[in-house]
This record gives structure tokens, C-alpha cells and sequence, in this order.
């Protein structure tokens, strides 16, 4: 994506923010766009403790509780996307930019011999699953709006 874009894309999703904390009668916070902006710069999952080392080592000054709930903020207004990939650490959650990202589904590769220590997460889209998606919804006479599939495993010798 070229700069001219990201700017754009950026201006797009502050003015999304700008009119749910309004919408909502939240305060219009500089951090909280500080924050918005650095998520969005990421290029792969994070959690809060990723998001809070990055905020620290670029000197910004926001504690872990803030990055907390600026996140449920972010949640809420359709800005990220919250995952449980099953990993151990401390903050268990982990979180991805979801503007304007495609739905898509994840692949998750644990180290082999670990207590679920991630090795990596590959993002994938299937057009097979849009097929399941579309005969769940006739079967049930339902409108699905979101899912989230996870395949979890090792890989192989």
C-alpha cells in the first residue's frame, strides 16, 4: 500500500473513532488516536503487552490500563478484531486491525514440545468456506454477519 493510501485509510478509520466516541459520549482523547494509529501501522496479531513495550519504547507516555480500555473502545467500534489462539501468556487475548481487512481465518503452528507457545499464525482465505457460510445460513434461515475458524497444530517432520 503506497503512503498516499495509508494516509487516506488513516483519516478513514479517525473519522470512524471521532464519530463512535461521540455517538457514545466518550471523551475525544489524543492517545486514544496515538494508539488507533500505531495498531493500525502493525503488520501482524498483537496483545496488550505487545502494544504496551511499543507504546513505551516510542516514549509514549499511556499506562496498561488505558491500552485496556482504549481497546474495548476499539472492539466495540468495529476497529479490531479480538482472537483467543489459545497461547500462554499472560494477557491470553490477542488482537488484529479490521477496517478494512477481508474476513479471513487463521492457522495456528505451536513449537513442537511447548505448552502452546505460538510459532506462528497464517491468515488464509478459503472460498470453500463461503460455500458452508451460505448453506448454514439457507438451513437455518439465518443472516451470519462474522465467524472465526481456527485450525490449530504442529508442523510436520
Amino acid at each position: 500500500m503506497d503512503a498516499k493510501q495509508k494516509e487516506l485509510n488513516f483519516s478513514t478509520i479517525k473519522e470512524v473513532l471521532r464519530q463512535y466516541l461521540q455517538r457514545k459520549g466518550f471523551r475525544n482523547t489524543p492517545e486514544r488516536y496515538t494508539i488507533l494509529e500505531e495498531i493500525y501501522n502493525m503488520e501482524h496479531h498483537f496483545n496488550v503487552d505487545d502494544l504496551y513495550l511499543l507504546m513505551m519504547q516510542k516514549k509514549y507516555h499511556v499506562s496498561k490500563a488505558t491500552i485496556y480500555n482504549t481497546i474495548e473502545i476499539f472492539l466495540d467500534a468495529g476497529l479490531i478484531r479480538k482472537h483467543q489462539f489459545g497461547e500462554k501468556t499472560m494477557t491470553s487475548s490477542s488482537y488484529e486491525k479490521s477496517y478494512f481487512d477481508k474476513q479471513h481465518d487463521h492457522l495456528v503452528i505451536y513449537k513442537k514440545d511447548s505448552d502452546k507457545e505460538i510459532q506462528e499464525i497464517i491468515e488464509f482465505c478459503d472460498p470453500r468456506i463461503q460455500g458452508i457460510k451460505d448453506a448454514i445460513e439457507a438451513a437455518f434461515g439465518v443472516n451470519i454477519d462474522s465467524h472465526s475458524l481456527y485450525f490449530y497444530g504442529t508442523k510436520k517432520d
